[in-house]
């Protein structure tokens, strides 16, 4: 037996006498995620006459400047060799709340891509678009990606239905940013509607280093997108932006928050527009640590239903265990403003058409404050897919993201 197989055995071992997230779980307490045998799957991931997984991450080409600064490593987690460097300087699984899946997606890994990003000789961004090609029915896909200190870089990440069976992934992201290294990271993660995915994304900051996301995401039959922001060294800063939507569908949004040192900064601001019989859920929770001097925090979340009677839960919390910080949080629930819809029927905008430009403007603001930067949203095209989203969200729901 190699050792990755026995790796991937000793996971499994842990997740069988641990046992799966128990439904009294905090962070999972209104949409309980599905049980362990799911996100396992019924096959060997580690065959005798293996074959190299299906699908996979795509990585889009790089003008030779921005190759310079980029090493990019597909690796091979079922030999050894490969698995090690793939798994190097990752924390643990642990055993907290969540950790079965971290635990279940070291059972079923296969393959992953590991990205290192320089700095660019006159210090100007590197944009990199990689995509999943959906590949095994059920899969746990890797992406790492390391900055060096004083890098900076752009990180569209891409996860969209292909019209194929419905699959189940269990996606791990590991972000370290060096030293006043800088990333913007736009995610888009539009499921098909019987798909079931859980996709963790895992952020260490070192001193002054910056992280902006920018999350766009559609509902399935489980859908969970958490991340998890490190900020342990002085003048760390961290911004999240999520959009939801979800039409007889759901959505689990979680973000958690570590203030360890001085001078740090976070924003957690979220959009969720739901209709039909939708279920969606936003946890915000950020903790600041004693000896956090001027930590400032700030979270801001609103629920929008757009038709029928969906759920919409919003979960504002802060824990603070120091003084010398400013901290703020809110929840907003309610229609689109009536106001706003009165004035453009008034200029003659048919409502439909109304309700999408509001949606869409709630949500551009959502982003341009996630990533400090408005024209980031168009220059990325996150702008287009934004509104592309939001206007099949008000037509007919999830519908488009459907397969076959």
């Amino acid at each position: 037996m190699n050792d990755a197989r026995a790796d991937a055995l000793a996971a499994r071992s842990h997740l069988a006498a641990h046992g799966w997230i128990p439904r009294s779980a905090e962070a999972f307490r209104h949409l309980p995620p599905p049980d362990a045998a799911l996100w396992l799957g019924d096959r060997d991931p580690f065959p005798p006459d293996a074959t190299p997984a299906r699908g996979g991450w795509e990585l889009d080409s790089l003008p030779a400047a921005a190759a310079a600064t980029v090493d990019a490593r597909w690796l091979d987690a079922t030999d050894p060799a490969q698995r090690r460097e793939l798994l190097a300087g990752l924390p643990l699984a642990g055993d907290d709340a969540v950790a079965p899946f971290a635990w279940a997606h070291r059972a079923l890994l296969r393959e992953g891509l590991r990205l290192r990003v320089r700095p660019a000789p006159r210090g100007e961004e590197i944009y990199l678009s990689v995509r999943r090609r959906p590949g095994d029915i059920v899969e746990a896909p890797l992406l790492v990606l390391e900055l060096e200190p004083g890098a900076r870089c752009v990180l569209l990440e891409t996860h969209e239905a292909d019209g194929a069976d419905p699959h189940v992934q269990n996606l791990q992201v590991h972000v370290m940013a060096g030293g006043r290294a800088s990333l913007r990271h736009l995610r888009v993660a539009l499921p098909g509607v019987q798909d079931q995915l859980a996709h963790h994304v895992h952020v260490r900051l070192q001193e002054g280093a910056i992280y902006e996301q920018a999350l766009l995401a559609g509902g399935s039959g489980y859908h969970l997108q958490r991340t998890v922001l490190d900020l342990d060294h002085p003048q760390a800063l961290a911004r999240t932006g999520g959009v939801l939507l979800a039409a007889d569908a759901c959505i689990d949004y979680q973000v958690r928050v570590h203030h360890g040192a001085r001078d740090t900064t976070s924003g957690i601001d979220v959009l969720a527009l739901g209709s039909g019989s939708a279920k969606l859920v936003a946890n915000a929770h950020t903790t600041i640590a004693p000896g956090s001097d001027d930590a400032n925090v700030r979270q801001r979340l609103a629920g929008v239903p757009t038709g029928g009677q969906p759920r919409l839960v919003l979960r504002p919390h802060l824990e603070i265990h120091h003084d010398q910080v400013q901290a703020a949080h809110g929840a907003t629930w309610g229609a689109l403003p009536e106001d706003a819809l009165f004035h453009a029927r008034q200029r003659g905008i048919a409502e439909a058409d109304a309700k999408a430009m509001i949606a869409m403007g709630m949500g551009a603001a959502v982003f341009a404050r996630a990533l400090g930067d408005a024209e980031a949203l168009e220059s990325s095209g996150l702008a287009a897919r934004l509104a592309e989203a939001i206007a099949a969200h008000l037509a007919g729901g999830n519908k488009e993201h459907a397969h076959g």
